[in-house]
């Protein structure tokens, strides 16, 4: 599995009409749908006029619906580790599940206008780490975790950019309880190596300065046909975090968390 030209290769890809501009991805977030089959919630967020990149049924299979350097309208009012509006700097992969069940009857777990009830071993009765009642939550089946540990894997190697997944209920807490308990979201953390799993900091390759006569420019992965993110000043320090060709994952401010790639021929090692 891998991504081509800001797309999964070997996927279906249905368009929808609900993207945005262009953007750097900086965040992974899960979602889960609510609702039955991945096909049914591609349909009904469009109705609704909004939109993810991914959609993970029960049994592994993926749809696509907007390019991965494309905004998409999943993420509503949220904020994480500085950024504001989450649409702007995130790729949404929303996963079909019911969510949360909060009526227990005789046949199982359910919630007011389902129509339907889960068994007790589909289901995960637990308190949502946000707050909140006890309740049941639908189990993600094991081939659609294998899906979604995949997909992670594939959208970190083509997005160095990538800094975190987190979930829809770390990044709106207490409007959103998305993917919920069920979802074992620590699983897909540290997927891919990239920053915020400790690996770029392990693997970091030293101190540098632009050496270029103008000033070089920093793209969003490695490679011309990349977007150019800003301009470096000739005399730049940053760090390297990574090799990839002749291209070098970079740190600007010293935190580890990569900014962007740039060409190695343009910079100079610091203290020998």
């Amino acid at each position: 599995m891998h991504v081509e030209n800001h797309r999964l290769k070997d996927v279906p890809f249905d368009a929808t009409p609900h993207m945005g501009r262009e953007i750097t991805p900086r965040f992974l977030v899960m979602h889960y749908t609510a609702g039955g089959s991945a096909l049914n919630s591609v349909r009904a967020i469009r109705d609704r006029g909004l939109s993810a990149h991914f959609f993970v049924d029960r049994d592994g299979a993926i749809i696509q619906t907007v390019a991965c350097n494309r905004l998409a309208h999943h993420a509503g009012p949220s904020q994480w580790r500085g950024h504001d509006g989450l649409n702007n700097s995130s790729i949404g992969i929303e996963i079909a599940n019911l969510g949360w069940l909060d009526r227990k009857e005789a046949a199982g777990w359910t919630r007011g206008g389902l129509g339907r009830c889960l068994g007790e071993a589909e289901v995960l009765v637990a308190r949502h780490k946000n707050g909140g009642a006890s309740m049941g939550w639908e189990a993600y089946p094991e081939a659609q975790l294998q899906a979604v540990a995949l997909l992670t894997t594939a959208i970190r190697a083509a997005y160095p950019s990538i800094q975190e997944v987190v979930g829809h209920d770390d990044i709106s807490p207490g409007r959103k309880q998305d993917p919920g308990p069920a979802f074992p979201l620590a699983r897909f953390q540290h997927l891919g190596g990239a920053a915020g799993s400790g690996t770029l900091a392990e693997n970091d390759l030293g101190s540098f300065e632009v050496s270029a006569r103008d000033s070089l420019n920093l793209r969003g992965g490695p490679g011309t046909g990349f977007a150019v993110l800003g301009k470096l000043p000739p005399g730049t320090k940053l760090r390297v975090l990574r090799e990839e060709g002749d291209w070098r994952l970079v740190d600007l401010q010293g935190d580890a968390v990569p900014d962007g790639f740039v060409h190695g021929a343009f910079l100079r090692r610091l203290g020998g």
